[in-house]
């Protein structure tokens, strides 16, 4: 029998935000069985129209990751889109012009996730890290959101390195060995990938990009 693992978490209980209104419609919508504009918990986003929902469904990993946890440190609720037009505001989603006219969305800053998490009151720090350094920042209090493939909340391979963002709340540890980590997924296509998913840390690592933001209170941020 395989020794069971020793499980270190941060003290903070994430709430669960997905980036779907209905997520047990993740995998329909996700995979093109469903058109998102026509989920009918669209409202529940936020958006004003079922079509901006729709935009941002595939969208808004990166915020969906910020709502949960400025909500898991305590600070305001506010719906998905909300956050994602106060990320575009403040420039945290990048976009660049081809020469067609035509826009090319390259996705999230790091920084500018960051950004957001410190204007509800909380530090952030954006940085490179192994996993290996993960128990020692989750046992210090911090949350981590990592740059990883979508495919990790999926059945699929793992092909790819980053592209989506994913909450990190603990790490299990099989002796002093890094095993597996407990996810919060906001593209999760099923409950058991989504929602404290345990992802084997081999799986983890083939989508893994190499970079996270480091998530604690405000009055730790000298320490961190």
């Amino acid at each position: 029998m395989s020794e069971a693992l020793t499980w270190v978490r941060a003290p903070y209980p994430v709430p669960f935000a997905a980036q779907v209104a209905s997520p047990d419609l993740a995998e329909t919508i996700f995979s093109g069985q469903m058109r998102a504009e026509d989920e009918p918990n669209w409202a529940a986003s936020g958006a004003e129209t079922p079509q901006e929902y729709a935009y941002w469904t595939e969208r808004a990993c990166g915020v969906a990751c910020v709502k949960m946890c400025v909500e898991a440190l305590g600070g305001p609720q506010r719906p998905l889109v909300a956050w994602a037009k106060a990320g575009v505001a403040a420039g945290g989603y990048l976009t660049e012009l081809r020469a067609d006219g035509s826009q090319n969305e390259r996705g999230w800053l790091h920084s500018g996730l960051a950004g957001l998490i410190a204007s509800a009151g909380f530090y952030a720090q954006p940085r490179p890290a192994e996993l290996n350094e993960f128990p020692a920042l989750l046992a210090a209090g911090r949350l981590l959101i990592a740059s990883v493939s979508y495919q990790i909340g999926t059945a699929l391979p793992v092909t790819k390195r980053g592209g989506h963002l994913t909450v990190i709340s603990a790490a299990g540890l099989r002796g002093e060995t890094l095993a597996a980590l407990e996810v919060y997924n906001p593209s999760g296509r099923g409950k058991a990938l989504r929602e404290a998913a345990v992802i084997p840390v081999d799986r983890f690592a083939a989508g893994y990009a190499g970079r996270i933001i480091v998530v604690g209170p405000q009055e730790r941020a000298q320490s961190l």
